[in-house]
């Protein structure tokens, strides 16, 4: 691990990838920053660039139903949500965490960036599909060489994956006399390659690549969440994969992504119901909670995403043994997240506020309905760090 002006810099030779903590803040840690290739004092150059700030931040989610883009704009002291854009992507383009319709990506970045109007601007994007984590560790104090080894032998273990699949950084938050905190964060290698093809093969130069859990942790702190007690999570309910991050103090502290979305309460629609996927995706949308198996579908769905939340709780205590009491509140966002009745059904069976991340403060979003605003969480926070470095 090199650090070059106290950024802390990867590279990964084979996808010209620079992994850096640019700025050290509560608006997140890391960031992946693309160049098109090798340069000796990269880390200058990497530095310059991210310190002039723009007017304009676009921040980009390549997620399972479409391509979302948010456009933020810089209005004196104010941050403020400019523009929202979509392209749905037809069935089979991601499947399982997976790109598996390439082409059909790049195609969409390129054509929203042909028929929308761009300023220039920072672009951020997520590192797509699932298979991301991000962890708060407490340590003993040791020097710079023991931290490298030990984080470097712990990983595989702690994010129970394949050590060479992965690109590992971390960065020291708090250090005391008996122990130091770390925040570290693990991506496939093979995903940040990805992205970084994905859009060089669109012909959009993309600036910054970070993970869709600090994306949501820079949202809820732009809100304000940053300033409640006590242990929040935030679930980010997608359509096959759930964002779980969870927030002590308002601090992060760890994140997982799950495998249980929305595509979950389609499929035991169709199987109750006796219907299509499509007819029963339609169904979904509609008042399906009132139907006579909706209730019931709706509870499993909801025990299912607390299981998934138990265990990266737990995970989240094994590492940080100062992690104390339960959960008081819930926010949920992602398209998964408009089921009607869904903060009903999980406050009853869980005994938690349950509330829609916008209600901490639906003002900063410049009007934007809740029910839109929930698809384009990840995108927006991605255009909030974009906006502030």
């Amino acid at each position: 691990m090199t650090h070059l002006l106290s950024s802390l810099t990867i590279f990964l030779e084979s996808a010209q990838v620079y992994i850096c903590e640019n700025l050290l803040s509560r608006w997140g840690v890391f960031g992946i920053t693309i160049k098109s290739c090798c340069e000796t004092g990269v880390g200058v150059l990497l530095f310059n660039l991210l310190r002039r700030r723009k007017k304009f931040a676009f921040g980009i989610d390549i997620g399972h139903s479409g391509l979302k883009v948010a456009v933020f704009r810089r209005e004196g002291g104010m941050k403020v949500v400019e523009k929202l854009h979509l392209r749905d992507f037809p069935p089979g383009v991601m499947a399982g965490g997976k790109v598996m319709g390439e082409d059909t990506v790049v195609e969409a970045i390129k054509d929203i960036w042909r028929k929308e109007t761009f300023p220039k601007g920072t672009l951020v994007a997520a590192v797509p599909g699932g298979n991301v984590e991000v962890k708060r560790i407490r340590l003993p104090v040791m020097d710079k060489k023991e931290l490298d080894r030990y984080v470097a032998l712990e990983a595989e273990q702690a994010f129970a994956m394949p050590f060479l699949s992965l690109i590992i950084d971390y960065v020291i938050l708090e250090e005391e006399k008996d122990h130091m905190d770390l925040l570290v964060v693990a991506v496939p290698r093979d995903k940040v390659a990805l992205a970084k093809d994905l859009f060089y093969r669109a012909g959009v130069d993309l600036h910054v690549l970070d993970v869709k859990p600090l994306a949501l942790y820079h949202l809820f702190t732009f809100l304000g969440g940053d300033k409640l007690e006590g242990l929040s999570v935030i679930l980010d309910i997608g359509k096959s994969i759930t964002t779980v991050v969870m927030v002590l103090d308002g601090e992060f502290l760890c994140a997982r992504e799950v495998y249980v979305g929305g595509d979950v309460v389609t499929e035991m629609i169709q199987k109750e119901e006796g219907l299509t996927y499509g007819e029963a995706e339609a169904l979904k949308k509609e008042k399906f909670s009132q139907k006579p198996h909706g209730k019931k579908i709706l509870n499993k769905f909801v025990v299912s995403l607390g299981h998934e939340l138990k265990l990266v709780l737990d995970s989240c205590r094994l590492w940080l043994e100062s992690v104390e009491g339960e959960v008081r509140r819930v926010f949920y966002t992602g398209g998964g997240a408009l089921l009607e009745n869904f903060d009903k059904a999980f406050e009853e069976r869980f005994d938690v506020e349950a509330k829609s991340m916008y209600y901490l403060n639906s003002e900063r979003m410049m009007g934007e309905r809740v029910e839109v605003l929930d698809r384009y969480s990840v995108a927006l926070g991605l255009s909030i760090r974009g906006a502030v470095i």
